[in-house]
């Protein structure tokens, strides 16, 4: 698992989003997952292109599309939405496998799901060892490499003994 935030120094940000945002608290937060075996990154955006935001933003909502929660009016509006995407909202992208899988915050239930509330229950519930032990076992399997038998012919080969 790997994480991003993107967020911009200086700005000013959304309340309703960002109620409980505080940079060095979350920088905390990230470094006790990274203990765990979680992989982060913040990213500042000030020195990023529109363009690479825009293009973020539009791989970050996808996980929205399959979760069922709303994201385009947390991150802009209707009619401009991802504008305030890494700017005046900080957002959280959840990485597995080099694609996301969830981002921070959005609305679920007509309720705003912050960056904290989702950091806080990484880093108090089992799913952190969890996840500890699947990137244990993503590490073993990098350091192993290629073993040259396709995953089908493992399974018939296991079936036959």
């Amino acid at each position: 698992m790997r994480i991003k935030l993107y967020y911009r120094a200086g700005n000013k940000l959304d309340a309703r989003a960002s109620k409980d945002f505080q940079l060095e608290e979350i920088r905390a937060m990230l470094e006790q997952l990274a203990t765990r075996g979680v992989r982060f990154e913040i990213v500042e955006t000030s020195t990023l292109p529109d363009e690479a935001l825009i293009k973020t933003y539009l791989e970050a909502v996808t996980p929205a599309v399959w979760r069922k929660y709303r994201v385009r009016q947390v991150f802009g509006s209707q009619r401009h939405p991802g504008r305030l995407f890494g700017k005046e909202v900080p957002a959280l992208v959840v990485y597995e496998n080099h694609v996301p899988t969830d981002v921070y915050p959005h609305e679920e239930g007509g309720r705003i799901v912050t960056i904290r509330e989702f950091l806080e229950s990484m880093l108090q519930t089992e799913r952190a060892t969890a996840l500890q032990a699947a990137v244990r076992m993503d590490e073993r399997r990098a350091r192993l490499g290629p073993i040259g038998v396709k995953v089908s012919e493992l399974i018939r080969e296991g079936r036959s003994r």
